[in-house]
């Protein structure tokens, strides 16, 4: 029985993709460090995740190990050796997504599952390291339950109770672009930053996104979720953000237009990044920033929803965010528990967490002050 919460019919389907293979008592599937994709599902028997050598969890029947590579090409981050006699169903990535590309509901069951898979183990169910899990599973609660995250002006914008929500939304893009256009040089500067290059490798991977170049099965995913590759492929972001704007009539400005607020938010985040800790920069634009970004842009999402005069493709820049960010969430995760082994690194990561969410909470209160006062019809 599986234990992924997926109707059988789907699990069936996805395991008809994969090849059968057997293993024996002590028997590696995964060795850390290596890099494939491949996602073992466990017919029978059962496997432990080891780290450093230690062992981090035990993997029963129906369910999988192998996620995290399967999902973002990232080095393995533990070895998976057999129990005892197991047998599993092999299924490469690329296999898998050639296979359902004709059944997005089914393509897009199985990812969902397995990225809540790779997020519940990121978050700390079922893992060994309780203390580094722990600490991040509670900051990661802390994050979403912010005045940033549940700010009135994204609950306005979401039930359309401004006063004119088309001219919110065109300040939203007027304004927000100030901030959001200069993501790549936050992702540049944390890269910067850190020591270990497999973590420097993960951001580089979301960089390359940051500039509008997916691989195919990434193109895959965002397809079964309404979301044509004719749309983003190639696109910088920023890109994506300015088709916004034009929509809504919003004219180019250059840098030097930007507001005082916008310039104070963006410099104090960039000092953040540059001037703390690795750590405090890992806690800002990871778990302040990317951890949150499908809770931000769900209100965002909503209120474009309202004006219905706006293609889909024009309002790309947020649903495509609210996908993309979960696997960027997890990268950051990964980086964010090697700082948390430590008490100070801890400090540092609620620190930069916490100016983060400070920074855009203040942003918001701005804006919402716009929006009811400047956006009167």
């Amino acid at each position: 029985m599986s234990t992924l919460g997926l109707d059988a019919k789907v699990i069936d389907r996805v395991r008809a993709t994969g090849t059968p293979a057997s293993y024996e008592a002590g028997q590696e599937l995964i060795r850390e460090g290596e890099v494939d994709e491949r996602l073992f599902f466990i017919e029978s028997g059962a496997v432990e995740a080891r780290k450093g050598g230690a062992v981090i969890r035990r993997v029963e029947a129906g369910d999988v190990v192998g996620e995290f590579a399967f999902l973002d090409r990232r080095p393995r981050t533990a070895s998976v050796r057999a129990v005892g006699p197991v047998k599993v169903v092999v299924l490469e990535r690329p296999v898998v997504l050639r296979a359902l590309a004709d059944d997005p509901a089914t393509l897009m069951g199985w990812v969902n599952a397995i990225t809540s898979r790779m997020r519940s183990r990121l978050e700390g169910t079922g893992s060994g390291d309780g203390g580094a899990d722990g600490f991040l599973v509670a900051l990661t609660e802390e994050s979403k339950k912010h005045r940033a995250v549940r700010h009135r002006y994204l609950s306005a914008l979401r039930d359309g109770t401004v006063p004119d929500l088309r001219w919110a939304m065109a300040d939203f893009g007027r304004q927000y672009f100030g901030y959001s256009g200069h993501f790549p040089q936050y992702l540049t500067t944390v890269i910067s930053r850190l020591e270990k290059p497999e973590h420097r490798a993960g951001l580089l991977q979301n960089l390359t996104q940051e500039s509008g170049i997916y691989q195919e099965h990434e193109l895959a995913e965002l397809a079964a979720r309404g979301i044509d590759r004719e749309w983003i492929s190639g696109i910088p972001h920023p890109t994506l953000i300015h088709r916004f704007r034009s929509a809504l009539g919003v004219a180019d400005a250059g840098i030097e237009d930007d507001s005082d607020e916008v310039v104070c938010w963006r410099e104090m985040f960039l000092g953040v990044l540059s001037g703390g800790s690795p750590a405090e920069a890992v806690g800002a634009l990871g778990l302040g920033t990317e951890g949150v970004v499908r809770d931000l842009y769900a209100p965002l999402v909503a209120a474009v929803k309202r004006l219905p005069d706006l293609a889909p493709r024009d309002v790309v820049f947020f649903p495509l965010h609210a996908a993309i960010d979960d696997h960027h969430q997890a990268t950051f995760l990964d980086i964010a528990r090697h700082y948390a082994r430590t008490e100070q690194g801890r400090r540092d990561l609620g620190k930069g967490m916490r100016k983060a969410l400070a920074l855009r909470a203040s942003f918001w209160d701005w804006m919402y002050e716009r929006a009811v006062t400047l956006g009167k019809p």
